[in-house]
């Protein structure tokens, strides 16, 4: 089968949510079909991972942007009514690499890129991933005017357009059944969650050390939120009962305010190497997520390596981890220091969950059985 897959990033190296989400669905497709694979290219190693990429795809075929093209973008989407993230990823060269004579199906990776195929007369599928209407919602109720009324504008232009796109596709994707819920239209909804390489994620000795860990791209707005309330509400809890405690920020891109976090019991990272390192000797990983859509991976990274997980329950949703078994819910900030604590200072409760942590992931979060039901639905609709 000849497929086309358009992404919004390139999907290598997948250090990230969502080129993790791209690199595993076209490793695994390319088992079974072949596969001409375009992206946008916004640095230099995006084009030098076009190699790398060429091991999976038949194909590979992106496009550099001129760097202030976006933002005039984001003002001519703004002017004629269209979602500026959908306004920043077009673009006419893009447009100009797709040949639809040689492709059977065509299959894009979120509602951005969508608008290039969305009239194909072929079968498409659109991976929704989240639904990103509602992650600006969300956005809009964390700020304030006039970020909250760009914020309301994106979300009822996106809502419109996923709904017209659920109808257009004839599968749309998403990735936890709440997703599934949020869509106006869903009658062609599929539900495939984000897997865990769970080769690659693999348990390491725990060691008692009161050290504590988050990891994620920290220049993205829910994480900085998730971090300057962990900060200022949280941790302080935490220090009066643990002085000694470490406290370890682990993205790339870390902003100013994320920056000064930085003290005696705080390590701001930037971006390292490998985050296996750091996980191995966390203690606790912590996912005080405040906004948050979709699967988070840096819980299925955390629970593969069998490090325990204090998370709120927005973060765990898509998961649904048991609290108290396989993972600790807490939404507030008492609630959230003092689960840490008692983790921090009981290694039998640690290794009851991280033990039923593990046997979670692997059950319900293997890209190899989750992705068997998206080549199903290719091979029904060629």
């Amino acid at each position: 089968m000849r497929l086309l897959y358009l992404t919004h990033t390139c999907p290598y190296p997948p250090i990230r949510c969502d080129k993790i989400r791209c690199f595993n669905i076209l490793k695994y497709l390319s088992k079974y079909h072949e596969i001409s694979l375009i992206y946008p290219s916004f640095s230099a190693k995006d084009v030098l991972s076009r190699e790398h990429l060429l091991r999976y795809a038949v194909t590979v075929k992106t496009a550099y942007p001129h760097p202030f093209l976006p933002g005039i973008r984001y003002l001519s989407g703004f002017c004629k009514k269209m979602p500026l993230t959908v306004s920043y990823f077009s673009s006419q060269t893009i447009r100009s690499l797709i040949d639809t004579t040689k492709i059977d199906l065509a299959m894009v990776d979120c509602s951005s890129m969508a608008p290039y195929i969305e009239h194909f007369h072929i079968p498409k599928i659109i991976d929704f991933v989240d639904v990103d209407s509602d992650k600006w919602r969300q956005y809009a109720e964390q700020c304030n005017f006039p970020k909250s009324f760009i914020y309301k504008l994106e979300f009822d232009r996106l809502r419109k357009l996923e709904t017209r796109l659920c109808r257009l596709f004839n599968c749309s994707i998403v990735t936890t059944d709440h997703e599934k819920s949020l869509l106006d239209y869903s009658d062609n909804v599929m539900v495939i969650p984000n897997g865990i390489d769970l080769e690659y994620y693999t348990p390491r000795i725990s060691l008692d050390q009161n050290i504590l860990i988050f990891t994620g791209a920290m220049n993205y707005f829910p994480n900085i939120d998730a971090m300057l309330y962990f900060h200022d509400e949280i941790f302080p809890l935490i220090l009066k009962k643990i002085p000694d405690v470490k406290f370890f920020i682990v993205g790339m891109n870390p902003v100013q305010k994320i920056r000064r976090l930085s003290s005696k019991n705080i390590i701001v990272t930037g971006t390292v190497d490998d985050v296996r390192d750091y996980l191995g000797n966390a203690s606790v990983c912590i996912a005080p997520l405040r906004i948050a859509k979709g699967i988070q991976n840096k819980i299925l990274e955390a629970m593969a390596m069998q490090v325990p997980v204090v998370a709120t329950s927005q973060a765990n949703n898509g998961i649904d981890a048991i609290h108290g078994r396989e993972i600790m819910i807490a939404d507030n900030a008492d609630d959230f220091a003092n689960a840490t604590v008692m983790l921090l200072k009981s290694r039998l409760l640690r290794q009851a969950i991280v033990k039923a942590a593990r046997s979670l992931i692997e059950e319900k979060f293997n890209w190899e059985r989750t992705l068997r039901k998206l080549n199903a639905v290719i091979t029904l609709l060629t």
